[in-house]
């Protein structure tokens, strides 16, 4: 009963803050534009969201693991609630808000992820990372439509005090949550220095496997995501609308998916799943840089949401269940730093590449080294045992 519980009341503050965040991130960028006209300062906004995760991971990580998850969550929804109510009086310095909301936002997400080992057993694991992403890929879907009609049916302010009030009831939400901090976890984070973590992730080589797949998969999918609007409009003639089309295809596949994952998958180890979301997420890319039709581009994008959706949940599947739980916020933390780094590179590379190359060709290009980055992790795997018959728990 109270993990029933718990279960409802961390998914229902998801949703109540994604719905939110959602509203905020379009009001910010109404507001940027409206009042600067400059497409330099949106470009910079986009990256200050990005750039906290990568500074502040080790100490953020630390944070985590020797503090109560429970605690952070609240102090992070409630010091969230706060800020972005003062942006529409504090303009001057939206900036600096949104760095220190990302900033929040970074610490709030890998702690939420290092929490979940901790009120769950191992067993309902994929359970609840499947209808966690379910919620975000239905937030993907119907977040966008909800800040748009919003921004633009009233006063930006109002979008602000509504996503600021989407913090508090996550906040209320949280505090409802059961949860105690072992007192030998405690102990046991307070005396461990980042060495320690190092030399634990020497040791594991299914997380050190999963995090460097991880960084290969954005560097080479990241490229994609700058590129796909150029794509849809120069190969598929379509325009902004078949592009939202394309993307929603995605979303519906990674919902549908995610609610589907851990009962038609139960009895399938997760490092399977987790090599063939790889490997027919580069397959689908490459299939969809061939393809000039636009509803057969829907069909091929709405395969690859299946396949990006197995693979995001095993991994995070993977990582809970295979760390020490004195190391999960540390774990979750340089996986987050790894992948916006790798994404961040990744988008400088695309914008090089499509100077020489046809965006088809880079494409193409992505999907096959992705597809040969599954292969060859799939031989690795076998290899050192990591698929043998040994039922792994989902």
């Amino acid at each position: 009963m109270k993990t029933s519980r718990n279960a409802l009341l961390l998914l229902s503050s998801q949703f109540i803050s994604d719905i939110g965040n959602w509203i905020d991130r379009i009001a910010l960028l109404t507001l940027v534009y409206n009042t600067s006209k400059s497409t330099v300062k949106m470009s910079i906004l986009s990256i200050i969201m990005l750039i906290p995760a990568v500074l502040f991971s080790v100490p953020f990580g630390r944070i985590i693991d020797i503090s109560n998850k429970k605690r952070i969550l609240l102090f992070g929804d409630f010091l969230r609630a706060i800020l972005v109510f003062l942006i529409p009086f504090s303009v001057k310095y939206i900036f600096l808000l949104v760095f220190i909301i990302s900033a929040l936002t970074a610490l709030y997400e890998n702690t939420r992820s290092s929490l979940i080992p901790e009120i769950f057993k191992r067993e309902e694991l994929r359970q609840i990372n499947s209808l966690s992403s379910s919620l975000s890929s239905l937030m993907m879907i119907i977040g966008p439509t909800i800040g748009g009609v919003l921004t633009a049916s009233f006063n930006l302010k109002y979008c602000f005090y509504i996503d600021s009030f989407s913090f508090l009831i996550s906040t209320m939400l949280i505090s409802q949550i059961s949860y105690c901090k072992s007192k030998n976890v405690e102990v046991a984070n307070t005396t461990l220095r980042y060495k320690e973590f190092i030399n634990f992730l020497n040791r594991n080589l299914i997380i050190k496997n999963v995090i460097a797949i991880n960084c290969l998969t954005n560097l080479f999918a990241g490229i994609l995501n700058g590129l796909l609007i150029v794509y849809v409009i120069n190969y598929l003639h379509s325009n902004s609308k078949g592009y939202g089309l394309i993307l929603t295809s995605k979303g519906i596949a990674m919902v549908i998916t995610s609610f589907c994952l851990y009962k038609s998958f139960k009895d399938v180890r997760n490092e399977i799943i987790f090599l063939i979301g790889l490997i027919g997420l580069g397959i689908s890319i490459m299939l969809f840089s061939l393809n000039s039709i636009f509803m057969v581009a829907l069909f091929l994008h709405f395969i690859n949401g299946i396949f990006n959706s197995l693979n995001a949940i095993s991994r995070t599947t993977l990582i809970q269940q295979n760390c020490e739980k004195i190391f999960l916020g540390r774990c979750f933390s340089l996986n987050s730093m790894l992948s916006n780094i790798f994404s961040i590179v990744s988008l400088l590379i695309g914008g090089i590449l499509s100077k020489f190359l046809s965006v088809r060709i880079v494409f193409l290009s992505c999907g096959f080294f992705i597809t040969v980055t599954g292969i060859l992790y799939l031989f690795k795997f076998l290899k050192v045992g990591f698929l043998g018959n040994s039922h792994s728990p989902s």
